[in-house]
């Protein structure tokens, strides 16, 4: 690869290569060939080589703001997940009140960072909440609203150490969750049933219970 700048090296360029069409000597480039197993293939002026000495030009001035602009986005995503940790941790705090309607909102939020490893502890208590059924019923349905596995693990791991109170109150926001749309159920017996093998007994042990009160359900609506 060469280069020149200038009508000097434009006329030593066409002396240099004659065969070249005359427009080729006004164009104050880089020149460049391309060669594959020893063979030329291309050869300035070419559209495809212009557009990669191009990119190769700009290089010096786009990779610079590229890098910059992924430093940007990344400290954003940063942003993002420091505000949903901070969210998650006053929700956590206020799941401790002494106040059963703190609890059941923070129930109600919490449901939300469900797929959170430390939100299942938080969850877990609220949803056996010793204090007031009501926490209960209003996590277990804001969990279960979720409709995937994950809300599904969080109320079959209650109830398979809730007492008889809760547990009535956790079958109760089954019915209140699954009642209307027959697919809705189905897909949540579905998922029950892959959960019956979880190799945590507990999960596995609440799973039966939870596939046995969506088969007592009678949706409301059924799919045609």
């Amino acid at each position: 690869m060469g280069s020149r700048a200038g009508d000097s090296w434009c006329g030593r360029w066409g002396e240099l290569h004659p065969d070249r069409p005359s427009h080729c000597r006004d164009d104050d480039e880089l020149y460049l060939s391309r060669f594959t197993n020893g063979e030329q293939v291309q050869v300035s002026p070419d559209l495809q080589l212009d557009a990669d000495l191009d990119f190769i030009a700009s290089a010096r001035q786009d990779m610079p703001r590229l890098i910059a602009e992924v430093r940007r986005l990344r400290a954003l995503l940063r942003g993002d997940s420091d505000r949903r940790h901070a969210a998650f941790v006053a929700l956590r705090e206020l799941g401790r009140s002494q106040d059963y309607r703190d609890r059941a909102d923070a129930g109600r939020g919490l449901a939300a960072f469900a797929d959170m490893q430390e939100a299942t502890g938080p969850l877990l208590e609220l949803v056996l909440d010793p204090g007031d059924t009501f926490v209960t019923r209003v996590t277990a349905e804001a969990v279960l609203r979720r409709r995937d596995r994950i809300g599904l693990t969080i109320v079959a791991s209650a109830l398979a150490v809730a007492d008889w109170s809760h547990s009535e109150w956790i079958h109760t926001a089954v019915r209140d969750v699954f009642a209307i749309f027959s697919e809705e159920r189905d897909s949540a017996m579905q998922l029950c049933e892959g959960m019956l093998r979880d190799p945590d007994g507990r999960v596995a042990l609440g799973a039966r219970q939870l596939h046995e009160a969506l088969a007592e359900i009678d949706p409301v609506l059924r799919s045609a």
